[in-house]
């Protein structure tokens, strides 16, 4: 046998795997998963549902994901269903933020965190994308928190970010966060999934990347933590969008200063206007 025939012979033998061979778990339909965890009656119904799952490949932190979206799926619809439209988005909103934040805790990368009080690296990044339920409850939590003063300059800071962009010249300076004041949060009570799933291990790659676009792709973060911010994130969006509500996301400075614009947002929101598509 020549060595073209033996090539030949060794594509053939993989094109067609014998039974002794290992074979890959079979794909998982993510589309059709959360059709099935959206329509579980329990959440025993959603554990069995997992645990079938995890029979064909599903791995467990997959499994825990999984958990994650589907409790704040029903429980974003149940608050839905509310008769008091405008006190059920701060409870719907204050619940998710509550739930990411003990799924965030339960990280087993929690003690490697180098975030702590008085760090604003990721601070300046030039986007963070928020949901529009979280809009209007964060521009509600600014009037009710914050004196007219501090309101008119969050909206002077918002300006500027809009006018600035997502982009931004090699030379230029980058903005901070417009609810950054003296290297802290004000409204972190009320800060976005994004920001609560971001966890930095490693300082000094965030100095690195501090201002710059594209560098924090480079900053290891608290994987489990941004995962479970994002399913929760994912649980809410997917049941508000399900109640025919706006379940979208938003650039945060753009959506925020347009909520604050109008005083009725929540209210208008929750009765299924889109209010940030201005400009898409």
């Amino acid at each position: 046998m020549n060595r073209a025939e033996r090539r030949r012979q060794a594509k053939a033998t993989k094109k067609k795997p014998t039974g002794e061979e290992k074979t890959s778990p079979p794909r998982l339909d993510i589309t059709r998963i959360k059709s099935q965890l959206q329509q579980a009656a329990s959440p025993q119904e959603v554990q069995q549902f997992i645990g079938q799952l995890r029979e064909h490949g599903l791995p467990q932190a997959g499994g825990e994901e999984l958990i994650a979206y589907a409790a704040q799926y029903h429980e974003a619809l149940a608050a839905l269903n509310s008769d008091d439209k405008e006190a059920s988005v701060a409870f719907l909103v204050n619940s998710a933020h509550a739930w990411a934040d003990d799924r965030i805790d339960q990280s087993p990368d929690r003690n490697r965190r180098a975030c702590k009080a008085g760090c604003a690296f990721c601070c300046y990044l030039p986007v963070v994308l928020v949901s529009a339920a979280e809009v209007v409850y964060l521009a509600d939590w600014l009037r009710v928190n914050c004196t007219p003063e501090e309101l008119a300059a969050v909206r002077s800071r918002l300006e500027a970010r809009c006018e600035q962009g997502t982009t931004s010249l090699p030379d230029q300076k980058r903005l901070p966060c417009a609810l950054l004041q003296d290297d802290t949060c004000m409204a972190y009570e009320a800060r976005p999934f994004k920001c609560r799933g971001w966890n930095s291990v490693r300082l000094e790659a965030c100095e690195r990347a501090y201002g710059q676009s594209q560098a924090t792709t480079k900053v290891p973060v608290d994987t489990f933590a941004f995962v479970m911010g994002n399913a929760v994130l994912n649980g809410l969006s997917d049941a508000t969008q399900n109640a025919e509500l706006d379940g979208g996301a938003y650039e945060l400075n753009a959506a925020l200063l347009r909520a604050l614009d109008l005083p009725d947002a929540t209210l208008r929101w929750r009765n299924g206007e889109r209010l940030f598509d201005v400009g898409r």
